[in-house]
């Protein structure tokens, strides 16, 4: 009895098999376009020009030039500003009324040595708009250097203190504490070159695109199961009593539709990925083969669908009901495994949940076997 169940269910779910495929083959397109851009949408380029900084030297110490040039040609400063050296300080305030600088930065006399002895020389710093983000993030970078430089003399006094302790020759001392000088004052400076650069992908696969597309696979199978719940809960009661009166109790009955579950979750699988490996053919940026491998794979993720598809529709809230959670869950499920926001992206308690998400780690594994 059991086996006819299951022919008869094929039978039934089978009529929904169109419904399936043009669901499965409007939903690749849609999740195509997105998956290939995903990468132009997640790692946008920072197209903010850089601040025209105007700065007035009025020392003539060669130490004082040597640290402008230095800082003028440092990466992390020349990404943001652009440096111009000017004459006097009332031009640049000229020039800033004018709008054609951001900023003036006016350094006084003597100030490299003023920050070798501790005299803390200010250094006037006036902006053309005072209420700006940037303004604000001018500020901060001042204000955390200066902090700097009088944390980076301390430790200088400290180095100049062993060297008296230890009796070095005077000669010995001096270059000491002049190179100990050089060293701090470039490396507060130049911040960016105290840290590693790291390129961190926010899907953690080898490819952005790679991950979607396999997230893609996995949702088109989650949102097919909308269309299949309907086979279950869509049955006359005068079919389930009569299935009951001859020993296909209820718990055979929901056997019986997760095997139609499984079979055409699967048949979906292999149809969507079929027709990947066969776009990939023609597009550079889609790289998906054929693997016995993924095939196999796909039995897993189609049976486990498969069960939360029959689990919600074992509840009894009809089926409008029930098809609004199937919804509910897979919206849910896709955002904490990462398939609509990114991993990197996300909150912090989604971001450790996505991490041990079974959904993510298939899709991970997918993307392995699939896109490597």
């Amino acid at each position: 009895m059991f086996f006819r169940l299951v022919r008869t269910d094929l039978k039934r779910i089978s009529t929904y098999g169109m419904y399936l495929v043009i669901a499965a083959f409007v939903l690749i397109f849609i999740f195509l376009g997105l998956a290939t851009s995903a990468e132009d949408l997640i790692y946008s380029r920072d197209d903010s020009q850089p601040m025209n900084i105007g700065i007035v030297m009025s020392a003539d110490s060669q130490f004082a030039k040597i640290a402008y040039e230095s800082v003028s040609s440092m990466e992390s400063f020349s990404d943001s500003c652009d440096f111009t050296e000017i004459d006097s300080k009332e031009k640049a305030l000229d020039m800033l009324k004018a709008g054609n600088l951001f900023a003036v930065i006016y350094v006084p006399d003597n100030i490299i040595s003023d920050i070798m002895d501790g005299t803390n020389t200010p250094v006037e710093v006036y902006y053309s708009d005072d209420r700006s983000l940037n303004t604000f993030v001018l500020n901060d970078l001042f204000r955390s250097t200066s902090s700097m430089l009088g944390i980076s003399q301390a430790a200088i006094y400290s180095v100049q203190a062993i060297g008296r302790d230890l009796e070095l020759p005077d000669k010995v001392q001096t270059a000491l504490s002049d190179e100990v000088n050089t060293l701090f004052l470039q490396n507060v400076l130049n911040r960016s070159a105290a840290f590693a650069m790291t390129e961190i992908n926010a899907t953690r696969a080898q490819r952005t695109t790679d991950f979607y597309i396999c997230a893609a696979i996995i949702l088109i199978i989650m949102l097919c199961g909308i269309i299949l719940i309907s086979f279950r809960l869509n049955v006359p009661k005068a079919y389930t009593t009569k299935l009951c009166a001859n020993n296909a109790g209820h718990i055979l009955q929901a056997l019986s539709s997760y095997i139609s579950f499984f079979v055409w979750s699967y048949i979906i699988y292999v149809t969507v990925y079929a027709a990947l490996a066969i776009i990939s053919v023609f597009s550079s940026q889609i790289h998906v083969h054929l693997s016995i491998r993924a095939m196999l794979f796909g039995l897993a993720i189609s049976g486990l669908i498969s069960l939360i598809v029959l689990i919600v529709s074992l509840i009894p809230a009809g089926l409008h009901g029930c098809t609004l959670l199937l919804v509910t869950v897979t919206v849910i499920t896709a955002y904490l495994s990462g398939f609509f926001i990114p991993e990197a992206m996300l909150p912090n308690f989604a971001k450790t949940i996505c991490h041990s998400s079974i959904f993510n780690q298939m899709a991970q594994h997918l993307c392995r076997l699939i896109c490597s």
